[in-house]
């Protein structure tokens, strides 16, 4: 029993200590409305949440790094730390805490699932609400944080919870989660988490996301970086936003490319009234001979958007020239700088090189594009009865 149950609980220096400490939000909870066995017999609860690093996050567009890792790690122990001390806090003003340390919350394996989730607390403390993707969402930054949570029976005001879901028709992270473990329907209170989330199928895909950085540990986070909110909080801190990220290209990629290539030149071909100009005609031998060849293997990068490859741009060095060619962005991503963001990305697998490239002398809107990137006409020549300007630009002095 509380010794002092009638006397208020002073939340603000608590709430103070923690932010020094380095929480981003520390909230109350009412949690009277779970059943009790959830929240052990304690009707209130504390969210708290730490920032995790935006530059950090941005990345996550190509893969689970080591520095995501390590400012996973980092945050766990931050996390226990101002669980512990919250608790300590009101435990010495006379009231009841428990701590949901790492070391001190029941995991259920087959579940996959904790007894009372961090987000669950959140979520009853107002800070924000559980999106299509089953991780907490929040205006201001996303799902780019961490929790924790301390059960109490200290009494102090509490906000509204949030009970439904306000991510409305955005799908973004549906479209994009590598392991289709995001099912569609918008969560709410009343909701259990496998009616629009499949932990498994997620589960499959963070292993698999993870195992070149730390085999076992299940950690994607491509949701995270894709969301709206995390979007905005990344440019509002002047990053620029890293998705789609330029991919290399595999082997098993190359069907694919082919198909975008042939989708993206069927406009020229008709043009010139010939359907087996070059782009149209490469078939998939020549072009693994190519991108496979010990000599001087091809450089293919790729853009993946929507669980789909939508950019390509290919490159080779030949004498001190790098050759560039076939830049293609599915006809439904256009305008969104992807092709700036290929061409950016080829540049940057040579160093100190000239590059060389050709476009149609009819395409004006490819020669502005490419004179932008500081590109030069120098020559025309004929090929496949098409007229094409050839560009070079010159290695930096």
């Amino acid at each position: 029993m509380s010794v002092n149950p009638q006397v208020d609980f002073d939340f603000d220096p608590l709430r103070e200590e923690l932010t020094l400490m380095g929480a981003w939000r520390v909230l109350p909870a009412d949690l009277s409305a779970l059943p009790i066995e959830r929240r052990s017999d304690l009707p209130r609860g504390i969210s708290i949440s730490v920032a995790v690093d935006l530059e950090i996050v941005n990345r996550l567009a190509v893969g689970v790094s080591p520095e995501y890792v390590a400012e996973y790690d980092r945050l766990n122990l931050l996390l226990d730390r101002l669980a512990e001390t919250a608790a300590e806090r009101i435990r010495a003003a006379g009231y009841r805490a428990i701590a949901l340390s790492r070391n001190n919350i029941a995991r259920d394996p087959i579940k996959h699932a904790t007894l009372l989730p961090y987000k669950t607390v959140a979520t009853r403390a107002g800070l924000g609400w559980i999106g299509k993707n089953a991780l907490l969402i929040t205006n201001e930054r996303g799902s780019a944080i961490r929790l924790t949570s301390v059960l109490t029976d200290a009494p102090f005001s509490c906000a509204e919870p949030i009970n439904e879901s306000l991510c409305g028709d955005c799908d973004v992270c549906l479209r994009n989660c590598p392991g289709g473990a995001i099912l569609g329907p918008n969560w709410s209170v009343e909701k259990r988490r496998e009616d629009f989330y499949s932990v498994l199928a997620c589960r499959k895909a963070c292993l698999e996301r993870t195992w070149k950085t730390k085999p076992g540990l299940s950690v994607c986070g491509l949701c995270i970086a894709v969301c709206p909110h995390t979007r905005k909080a990344i440019r509002d801190a002047g990053i620029e936003y890293d998705f789609p990220a330029v991919l290399f290209a595999e082997t098993e990629d190359v069907d694919e490319i082919l198909s975008l290539q042939k989708l993206c030149f069927q406009m020229e071909a008709d043009r010139v009234g010939n359907p087996n100009i070059a782009p149209m005609a490469e078939t998939k031998e020549t072009l693994l001979g190519e991108f496979s060849s010990v000599t001087n293997p091809l450089i293919l990068l790729k853009l993946v958007e929507d669980r789909r490859i939508v950019g390509s741009v290919r490159a080779r060095q030949m004498d001190g020239t790098v050759h560039i060619g076939r830049l293609i962005v599915h006809p439904e991503y256009r305008n969104r700088g992807y092709g700036r963001k290929l061409m950016e990305a080829i540049e940057r697998c040579f160093s100190h090189a000239r590059f060389e490239l050709f476009t149609g002398e009819h395409n004006t809107e490819n020669l502005h594009f490419y004179q932008n990137l500081g590109y030069r006409p120098y020559d025309v020549f004929e090929s496949d009865g098409v007229r094409l300007v050839l560009l070079e630009k010159q290695p930096p002095c």
